[in-house]
């Protein structure tokens, strides 16, 4: 039985046992905590609020359920007013032997979601340029929380919402015709055309700032591309196609998937009915020639149409929230994007729910902060931007000159090193709370000694090598229960319970919607590991049993490293 589940039934058996209706088993699960040592138990419980409540001495009650819920299974001891508890570590190895034995890759994972329905929606970036360094931490968050909710049994729709239509679109298209050059627009090398269309946005806004016909020049452009002009909208298609090739291929090295790659312009033909529908069902109200919707709670309006008639991304966005949960009756819609959007989302939702939407409470911004790189704050607008291809191939040069050092005759030195660097990127990125502000620090996420991402793909390579050499001796034998006549020492214990762990740290990040959880989590099987390996004999061992049982704890660490890096998009080298 999982850890998570185990905790929650001796909670259950507490309520049981209290019979309050305020010390119900969620809150006594609430309250639970980590002994120092595990030694004095595997989980904690403070008695000192169910005492005011019970009428009883807190040390007394710590007591009686020592005295109560002590058995095979589970020792409990009172330590003041602490109730510590201890489960059979035997029991729990052999069931995690079991388990893991049945579907090592699916370990972690369960059921829980089956019926439901989450869709998420993140990376999202405006077309025409390559994915850019600002898009990282929407595109990570996004992928890991839809790979824990489908690891979860849920049903996952994955959506990359394009910004392919609106203003900032049509000012390409009017730099495109002004400044555009044929040769380099129409060139086979993918990279070159994207290249040329940054330079022509970055230059319209230059230029645009001293003169501001290019702004109506842009806005022209765009009543030419809604109004279905064809000369437009070839060069839109184009412009189009050849963004999203770029962005694949960048995606795809952190292993980023998406069920729907769909942008603004699939909602167009829709605006007229849902201009019309929120002007009926939200009260929209005319105010200097454009249309607007009062949100309670918040000064500013929702503009869902300009007074020369083009529609806005919120108008989109209604349209697009209308139509998914049509598709798809969510129960839960996830928008993966930076905190500087709340007030968007905000106007967003309740755009939904003045037009009578009950599901409207089911979708929720998942903010989070800023990423820097250095002093400045990146602005594509004004150029400075850190393109995403560039810092994945800068981390796989860094990489490669490390593993140089440290292991010149490694065997596929480029293909490892594309590893180290694009996982020390994803694990940097991951390895804060989502809500903070986080400064990039290639020193930092890619060291070997810190809590990075190389520091946990190491602790996996340290499992292959040792499994390697007990393959080599013919020790290595196939899980199965072999713990009752073996004593556990404290590193095997701490390993242990560190491994039960897994799928309780799948469900904080779910409830949070934040992977931090699991970044931590990984950090700590790491650091587990490398303490039972430096503490603990494994193929020196002179016993038999402590051979087998260490093997075999080792084997169950690779796994959940390999399930838990895997869900994150990390790759897990062999040898490092």
């Amino acid at each position: 039985m999982p850890f998570s589940d185990l905790k929650q039934q001796l909670a259950q058996q507490v309520a049981d046992r209290w019979n309050h209706p305020d010390l119900s088993a969620d809150w006594i699960s609430g309250e639970f905590t980590i002994p120092p040592s595990p030694k004095l138990g595997h989980i904690a419980l403070p008695c000192f609020k169910a005492s005011k409540l019970l009428g009883k001495n807190s040390n007394e009650l710590a007591k009686e359920l020592a005295a109560s819920l002590s058995g095979p299974q589970l020792m409990v001891t009172a330590a003041g007013p602490y109730a510590n508890f201890k489960w059979n570590v035997s029991a729990l190895f052999n069931q995690l032997v079991e388990r893991i034995s049945k579907d090592p890759d699916q370990f972690g994972g369960d059921t829980s979601g089956s019926g439901k329905t989450v869709l998420i929606e993140y990376c999202s970036p405006n077309i025409a340029k390559k994915l850019a360094f600002q898009h990282i931490r929407s595109t990570l968050i996004g992928n890991v929380l839809a790979n824990i909710h489908k690891t979860l049994g849920y049903r996952t729709e994955r959506v990359n919402f394009v910004g392919d239509w609106g203003s900032q679109f049509a000012r390409l298209l009017a730099a495109v015709e002004l400044w555009g050059e044929p040769s380099l627009l129409s060139s086979s090398e993918l990279a070159k055309v994207m290249d040329h269309l940054f330079e022509l946005y970055v230059k319209f806004h230059q230029v645009s700032e001293s003169d501001p016909s290019y702004v109506e020049r842009a806005n022209k452009c765009l009543q030419q591309l809604e109004a279905g002009d064809p000369k437009t909208t070839a060069v839109w298609k184009k412009i189009r196609d050849l963004s999203l090739a770029s962005a694949q291929s960048t995606l795809e090295r952190m292993h980023v998937q998406f069920d729907h790659v769909e942008g603004e312009s699939l909602y167009i033909s829709e605006m007229p009915q849902t201009l019309e529908a929120i002007k009926s069902k939200a009260g929209a109200r005319v105010s200097e020639g454009a249309w607007i919707v009062e949100v309670e709670g918040l000064e500013a309006p929702a503009l869902v149409q300009k007074k020369d008639g083009t529609t806005l991304y919120l108008t989109r966005d209604i349209a697009a929230a209308v139509d998914r949960y049509e598709r798809f009756e969510f129960d839960r819609a996830l928008y993966v994007v930076s905190e500087q959007q709340r007030l968007h989302f905000q106007l967003l939702f309740g755009v939904l729910k003045k037009m009578g939407y009950a599901w409207a409470s089911r979708c929720e911004h998942v903010s989070f902060g800023t990423v820097r790189f250095g002093a400045e704050k990146m602005s594509t607008r004004e150029g400075r931007v850190i393109f995403l291809d560039a810092l994945l191939n800068e981390a796989k040069e860094r990489a490669l000159l490390e593993s140089a050092k440290k292991n010149p005759d490694l065997a596929n030195k480029g293909e490892v090193a594309e590893m180290i660097g694009t996982g020390a990127v994803i694990f940097g990125e991951l390895s804060a709370n989502r809500t903070r502000d986080i400064e990039f620090d290639w020193e930092q996420i890619l060291a070997l000694d810190g809590e990075t991402g190389p520091y946990v793909q190491y602790a996996y390579v340290r499992c292959s090598s040792l499994l390697d050499k007990a393959t080599e001796k013919g020790v290595l034998k196939p899980l199965s229960a072999v713990a009752e006549n073996h004593t556990f020492a404290d590193e095997e214990e701490v390993l242990l319970l560190t491994l039960t762990r897994l799928r309780s740290v799948l469900h904080q990040c779910v409830r949070d919607s934040d992977p931090v959880h699991l970044t931590r989590y990984l950090i700590d099987v790491a650091k587990a590991l490398n303490k039972f390996y430096y503490q603990l004999p494994v193929l020196q061992a002179t016993d038999p049993v402590q051979v087998e049982v260490r093997l075999h704890l080792v084997v169950l660490t690779r796994h959940v490293l390999k399930n838990g890096l895997g869900l994150l998009g990390m790759s897990c080298p062999k040898e490092m």
